[in-house]
């Protein structure tokens, strides 16, 4: 799971689930509106930040994906897994 918090009041805004190992990295899209989780269940998922809704999973790695990051401009999402791709 992933948490969004309000860092004004420190409530808790949204639970991210649906991951099925650890997660090792989460970035906000530069707008706010995305966020985006590498896993070690080999996903990749891209949530709305003003939700919480699931928006997308990226399946394509064979191993645990350790990082992720949104492109400059927001179209596109980077990853780099433990199977030596990126």
């Amino acid at each position: 799971k992933a948490f969004i918090f309000d860092t004004e009041t420190n409530k808790l805004l949204f639970t991210l689930e649906g991951h099925t190992d650890s997660i090792w990295c989460c970035k906000f899209s530069k707008d706010g509106r995305r966020v985006v989780t590498a896993s070690d269940d080999h996903t990749t998922r891209i949530w709305d930040s003003m939700t919480g809704t699931l928006l997308l999973t990226l399946r394509g790695h064979t191993d645990d994906v350790n990082t992720c990051d949104f492109s400059p401009d927001g179209t596109g999402v980077v990853t780099a897994s433990d199977d030596e791709t990126a």
